[in-house]
């Protein structure tokens, strides 16, 4: 059993991660648009319409918000969820950069 103190830094850390790895996923995407892969989603095809910076800051902002809620309601389960989640779709994201490539 972790101790209180532990589990904030934990949650810290995890809802951190989460933020940056929202930021990795809208670089590496804008990379592969570049490099000619079209975006299927729906919802990130919307994003994507803001232009770089837009949907750059709008992941940011996005995610920084979603973290602090996880953060406040303590939810660390679902912190280590959404990190291992978006793990995967940045290793997905750089498998197909290094198919365009």
């Amino acid at each position: 059993m972790l101790a209180v103190e532990t589990k904030v830094k934990v949650a810290i850390g995890l809802s951190l991660a989460f933020v940056v790895l929202n930021v990795l996923d809208i670089l590496l995407t804008w990379y592969a648009l570049e490099l000619g892969a079209v975006e299927l989603g729906l919802y990130m095809g919307q994003v994507l319409r803001l232009g770089f910076w837009g949907s750059v800051s709008f992941k940011l902002g996005i995610s920084a918000g979603i973290a602090a809620v996880l953060l406040d309601r303590g939810h660390l389960s679902l912190l280590i969820f959404v990190v291992g989640v978006l793990c995967l779709v940045c290793i997905w994201n750089l498998l197909m950069i290094a198919g365009l490539s």
